[in-house]
């Protein structure tokens, strides 16, 4: 009984082994394919062949009742797992190769050629002896027919060969070699078992240890496969970033370029107004006309840095922009130019040119268009979370619903202005105008979290709420 002891022994780390590895399928891999899903069933089918194993050997050569009942159906329990198992073999394949043609028929074949060779050999074994039977001593022996049922045997495997040449191409070399193995090596204690001993049960170790291998080797390729694949998207995420990156720098610079060609628009928008109000003076007063061309030469000669940049400038330093053109507007209209300044807060930064334009169409297009002129007022405030400027005209005004469309204003500046808040300081600019009610022109820039600071509600107390129809 030594040897017997032995083989129960292997079969238990056999069916400890392929337990684990269902179990593992279970908990840690997860079932995603019908190939997993075959697989997992072989490794369980597999421990239950090996279970029945022990159980024929363990209840062999004891003469009892129990033994008796143990032993047969031991043996008529292994007897169809084994051919179920070549069974699910053939179909592992069949998933693993993900192969729709031959190898369906193929695997339907060698399942009802299985299963019908099961039920056959079983059953004849029981009423006729011809494959095996059993003493009165609880002995295995071999029946006369042993040899057919080996032959069977032979006919599964030959057609599992088959099919995994059908399917080779699908195969890498080492798959290949771990499918042969599950032939090879249970075929070999198939013939072992022949010449060796007629009770010494070898085929179902055979079938445990090749499927082990193959699931070393298919679980070795996929983790492969899996640190591949991650490899290749950690890869794509590196490339995906730094072409992220570059689109990034490329819009950055998209923005810069159209906000220097908003400057460049504005330069000379500005100059072309300045030139006609000097033209209209040469006409009306050559002293003041003069005078504005000092003006205006001066006003170049100080602002020529900032007319060229789009960097954020102070709002004093705007301001002195908006006195400048002002001065000069001042010189055309005379009286019938008022100009007020109610400047509260000045120490914050905004675009160069921002305030300029809203002052200039307040003249052009509000007072000018007055038949008494106007006034003019330039003022600033604040609360906890903004600075606020406006610029508030009490001329002609306008019908903001007809905004863009044919009003006959030149709305570059405005826009330009609305653009370079919105990109470069994140605030905003608001009109409300109605035609006999003039316009107020709001530009709203949100504060620093350093200028944050505690505001009064009597602070803000001057801020003008238009009652005009809003742009």
């Amino acid at each position: 009984m030594t040897i017997e002891y032995l083989l129960a022994a292997f079969e238990i780390w056999g069916i400890l082994i392929c337990s684990g590895i269902g179990i593992y399928f279970f908990l840690v891999r997860k079932i995603n394919t019908n190939a997993d899903v075959t697989m997992c069933t072989m490794q369980f089918v597999t421990a239950a062949a090996l279970t029945f194993d022990i159980g024929i050997v363990m209840s062999q050569g004891i003469d009892d009742k129990r033994a008796h009942i143990t032993f047969g159906i031991s043996m008529l329990a292994t007897l169809i797992l084994q051919y179920l198992m070549v069974a699910l073999f053939v179909t592992y394949v069949k998933h693993l190769s993900g192969s729709k043609r031959s190898s369906g028929v193929i695997s339907l074949i060698t399942y009802f050629v299985a299963f019908f060779s099961a039920l056959s050999c079983v059953i004849s074994a029981k009423y006729t002896h011809w494959y095996y039977y059993t003493d009165d001593h609880n002995v295995y022996h071999r029946g006369s027919y042993y040899m057919v049922a080996i032959a069977l045997s032979a006919v599964l495997f030959t057609l599992v060969v088959i099919q995994i040449i059908v399917c080779s191409k699908r195969f890498n070399i080492k798959q290949i070699i771990s499918l042969f193995l599950y032939i090879t090596i249970p075929f070999s204690m198939v013939i072992l078992q022949v010449i060796l001993k007629p009770g010494l049960g070898l085929t179902n170790i055979g079938m445990a240890i090749s499927l082990i291998i193959i699931f070393i080797v298919n679980n070795i390729r996929i983790s492969f496969s899996e640190n591949e694949l991650n490899k290749k998207v950690l890869q794509q995420n590196m490339v995906l970033l730094s072409q992220n990156k570059v689109i990034a720098e490329k819009k950055e610079e998209i923005e810069n370029l159209q906000l220097n060609m908003v400057i460049t628009q504005m330069q000379p928008h500005f100059v072309f107004n300045v030139l006609n109000i000097i033209y209209y003076l040469c006409a009306k007063d050559s002293k003041l006309a003069q005078k504005a061309i000092d003006i205006f030469s001066s006003y170049l000669r100080a602002n020529i840095d900032s007319l060229v940049t789009n960097e954020l400038a102070p709002f004093s330093k705007e301001l002195e922009h908006v006195r400048n053109y002002l001065d000069l507007e001042k010189l055309r209209f005379d009286d019938d130019l008022e100009i007020e300044y109610d400047i509260g807060p000045s120490d914050f930064h905004i675009p160069m040119l921002a305030v300029q334009p809203l002052a200039e169409n307040a003249v052009k297009h509000g007072i000018a268009k007055s038949p008494n002129g106007g006034k003019l007022i330039i003022r600033t405030i604040e609360d906890r979370d903004n600075f606020y400027i406006y610029v508030i005209d009490n001329g002609a005004g306008f019908d903001t619903g007809k905004y863009h469309h044919n009003d006959g204003r030149s709305h570059i500046g405005i826009d330009n202005v609305r653009l370079r808040i919105e990109k470069r300081v994140n605030g905003k600019l608001e009109i409300f105008s109605s035609k006999g009610n003039g316009t107020t022109a709001v530009i709203t820039v949100p504060k620093l979290p350093g200028e944050k600071d505690d505001i009064e509600p009597s602070d803000v107390s001057m801020t003008v709420t238009p009652t005009a129809a809003k742009e």
